[in-house]
């Protein structure tokens, strides 16, 4: 095929750079942010059960999750819709708002996936520096301008676990323009433990143009399964669903991330787990003479001094893979995930190690 039958706006697309599964048993990963537990087990009994009916296509507008949805939040089921994944989210608010020529509002060493939606359907990218490494809703604030019609924010932030608070929220909304929606990237909001995270519910209540977007991969451990979904008021959700592929989040799916949403017990182990196990790791850090964010989410930004892509290979090499972020523009940083004890004691026995 002809070079000249790709779209100009691909050329510029930077392919995204996952994390790196095991590549033989025993080896710990602590890279991709995934529950240390694995999945919840009510998910596994839904899905079990729901493998029964695969021969028959899903509900193409996920009904069963976005009443679980509806119930879970007290928000209308026309409020939600379901993708497969957050990203899949992220590409049909983008394939429903963004014409070629306007413009996404994005901070800069962030998750790729708001740069990759916005070029994907023609639009343009422009950055927001980050302030002593968190969002700077005032430097968001002042790049919008009269072609901004997305404005990508992510709380917590990936991959540096910052939020922002409840106040600056505030403020930044009366000064957003009416033409443009915020794409609030909540992936990591069920970790955040600082009781002035934002309850963005809120906006969502009271009419505003602002889309929640949340998964079930982290708290609930279903990254394999695929599945996520947005919240905002039903206007701007349904054109939403004549842009989405039919029948984008599988039967399985549906049926797994439904049945996660009432695993009380499973969460509340998770959540334990990595309130313990990031102060493990700051008293850890501490000892090694790091410097690292104290995190709201479920992993924590380290700042190593040294190149982080050599540190990742000897970490590989110690049977520990961790999440070198060159690709995020942090070449000397690393995103360590926060594993179960054993896990988190065997990474710090190779940091040591490595570090040494």
């Amino acid at each position: 095929m002809s070079d000249d039958l790709v779209r100009p706006e691909i050329r510029e697309i930077r392919e995204y750079v996952p994390g790196k599964n095991p590549a033989k048993p025993g080896m710990v990963k602590l890279a991709s942010n995934e529950n240390p537990f694995g999945p919840s087990p009510k998910a596994i009994e839904a899905i079990t059960r729901e493998s029964l009916s695969l021969q028959t296509y899903p509900d193409q507008r996920a009904s069963l999750l976005r009443d679980a949805l509806s119930k879970k939040f007290g928000l209308p089921s026309d409020c939600f819709i379901c993708g497969n994944g957050a990203d899949d989210i992220l590409q049909i608010v983008a394939a429903t708002y963004l014409s070629p020529g306007e413009e996404s509002v994005i901070s800069r060493n962030s998750f790729s996936l708001y740069e990759l939606v916005t070029r994907v359907f023609g639009g343009k990218p422009v950055f927001a520096e980050l302030r002593d490494n968190a969002v700077d809703l005032d430097a968001v604030s002042s790049a919008v301008t009269d072609r901004t019609k997305l404005i990508f924010l992510t709380n917590p932030n990936n991959p540096t676990g910052t939020i922002f608070s409840s106040g600056q929220l505030e403020i930044f909304m009366k000064r957003v323009p009416d033409r443009a929606l915020v794409v609030m990237d909540e992936a990591y909001m069920e970790f955040a433990e600082n009781g002035d995270f934002p309850d963005c519910l809120k906006y969502v209540r009271d009419g505003a143009n602002l889309m929640v977007v949340r998964t079930f991969s982290k708290v609930y451990g279903l990254a394999g399964l695929r599945a996520g979904y947005g919240i905002a008021r039903k206007e701007i959700v349904s054109p939403m669903f004549l842009s989405k592929m039919p029948f984008n989040v599988s039967r399985l799916a549906q049926a797994g991330a439904a049945a996660a949403l009432g695993d009380r017990e499973f969460v509340e182990r998770t959540l334990r787990n990595n309130s313990e196990g990031k102060r493990t790791l700051y008293a850890e850090f501490d000892q090694l003479g790091l410097s690292y964010k104290r995190t709201e989410s479920n992993f924590i930004f380290v700042d190593l001094g040294r190149p982080a892509d050599e540190v990742f290979l000897r970490m590989m090499a110690e049977g520990v893979i961790i999440r070198p972020l060159s690709s995020f523009g942090f070449p000397q940083a690393i995103r360590v995930s926060i594993g179960s004890p054993d896990q988190n004691r065997k990474l710090c026995e190779a940091l040591k190690k490595v570090l040494a």
